[in-house]
């Protein structure tokens, strides 16, 4: 592992626009990106790590609905926005979902971990997950007939936040 750690700022309230589509507070408390380290040295863990943290459980399951409503649900959280961006990480689900409901072949169908990888370098803004973060994704994810386990990462998340 190297020495070098990136860092990058949650973003609580009062963010400010920073060119390519970042936004930030320079106030922010900073927050280690590049590795898992988040739970054992005691930094929240953000909503792009939580969404990382998918890949490890059930990343090679093939995106459908319910995955796609719980990812874009964590970026509404994470970004604060009313809807998810276009070209974010929720219209890549909702599009891997889509293209999956038509594609037979297991082998041919996006999976989680194609939208996840890098989900903290694909939001604009991160923070770190609330318990209400995890429970609109959660209210997301289950209103879909074959809930997956992006709540489930949200949720613990929050509640290893909430120990710290």
């Amino acid at each position: 592992m190297s020495n070098h750690v990136q860092l990058k700022k949650l973003q609580p309230e009062g963010f400010t626009d920073q060119g390519e589509g970042k936004r930030v507070n320079h106030d922010a408390p900073m927050v280690a990106t590049d590795f898992g380290s988040a739970a054992i040295d005691g930094d929240p863990i953000t909503i792009g790590e939580a969404l990382e943290a998918v890949i490890t459980s059930v990343g090679d399951k093939p995106v459908n609905q319910s995955d796609a409503d719980a990812i874009g649900a964590a970026e509404i959280r994470a970004t604060g926005e009313k809807n998810i961006r276009p070209e974010g990480i929720g219209a890549t689900a909702q599009s891997a979902a889509t293209l999956n409901s038509h594609v037979t072949r297991l082998k041919d169908m996006t999976k989680l971990s194609d939208v996840l990888t890098d989900a903290t370098g694909k939001l604009p803004i991160d923070k770190a997950v609330t318990k209400e973060d995890a429970e609109a994704v959660y209210a997301a994810e289950v209103q879909s007939p074959r809930p997956g386990g992006v709540a489930k990462s949200m949720s613990t998340a929050a509640t290893l936040n909430q120990q710290n």
